[in-house]
């Protein structure tokens, strides 16, 4: 039952295409190698996505979520939900955090497609700088 189920996803799928699935409670995206099916679970994406765009200047406070997409091209989106520092553009970091996410998902997972990534700032906070006490 399973095999039938992988094999109508992959059926007519081109070698290193990626395919995007659900099975119980854990959707993923399936992608065929030279050396079989490899199953990435949508909450592993998530925390790829997290720890590339803390490393991003002036972003904090990020909520990530990662969806299926109606797309046959793109078979996953990400939603991001940011907090901005003040001083930085949102635009700018809305750019770099698109390429950021694409570039890390493309080398760690191999992916031949561009995933779109919705980008709302949700907050501009201050940058509180601590101040050193002189005695």
């Amino acid at each position: 039952m399973f095999g039938d189920f992988i094999r109508k996803i992959v059926k007519g799928t081109i070698k290193g295409t990626i395919a995007a699935a659900r099975i119980g409670s854990g959707e993923f995206l399936l992608k065929k190698t030279d050396y079989g099916l490899v199953r990435v679970e949508y909450a592993v994406i998530q925390k790829i996505v997290e720890r590339t765009v803390e490393q991003l200047r002036g972003v904090s406070n990020t909520e990530v979520t990662v969806e299926k997409s109606a797309s046959t091209v793109t078979p996953i989106k990400i939603s991001l939900t940011l907090t901005l520092a003040e001083g930085y553009s949102a635009p700018r970091a809305s750019e770099a955090a698109d390429k950021a996410i694409n570039d890390t998902l493309k080398s760690l997972l191999d992916l031949e497609f561009y995933v779109p990534v919705a980008v709302q700032v949700k907050r501009i906070e201050q940058v509180v700088t601590k101040r050193r006490r002189v005695r």
